[in-house]
């Protein structure tokens, strides 16, 4: 498996990257549908994250992708510095191929992460994960993550 680091500039936007960052935003948005199974996703809510990347100064974004050896994406970790606190990173989305999973990725993924906070003297990172999600619960623990705020919600009608 291959990782590398996105760098996006106005001046590299083409559509190899616009196929990238679509690909991406695409499993963001589906991400939810695990658990909830009538989740829907529009073209528009795609199109609405990618500008969020795109819309992200580069030196505050950590988008990174794990590729197979014919190049094709098989995961990535998108994550920005906090805008309150310079010295926060929050993970937006991480995600591995379902075909790919166990193998690693997403670890290496977050030890990425890990590395270019240290560089950049960031000093927390944080994450949110859907409660069912055990893997990755269990992933944050072995990797030093400490549970914080419980996030509840109940639907009236």
């Amino acid at each position: 498996m291959n990782y590398r680091k996105i760098e996006i500039n106005n001046s590299n936007i083409d559509e190899e990257l616009n196929v990238l960052l679509n690909q991406i935003a695409k499993w963001h948005n589906l991400t939810p549908k695990i658990w909830r199974s009538d989740y829907k996703v529009s073209i528009a809510d795609i199109e609405e994250t990618v500008q969020k990347i795109l819309n992200t100064k580069n030196e505050d974004l950590f988008l990174t992708i794990a590729e197979d050896e014919e190049g094709n994406i098989q995961g990535f970790i998108w994550a920005c510095k906090q805008d309150k606190s310079q010295d926060m990173v929050m993970i937006i989305s991480l995600y591995v191929a379902e075909n790919h999973r166990g193998y690693g990725i997403a670890t290496k993924l977050k030890i990425l992460l890990e590395e270019w906070c240290k560089h950049d003297g960031i000093k927390a990172i944080q994450t949110t994960v859907h409660y069912k999600n055990i893997d990755m619960l269990a992933l944050n623990k072995k990797l030093g993550y400490v549970p914080g705020m419980i996030n509840m919600t109940k639907t009236l009608g």
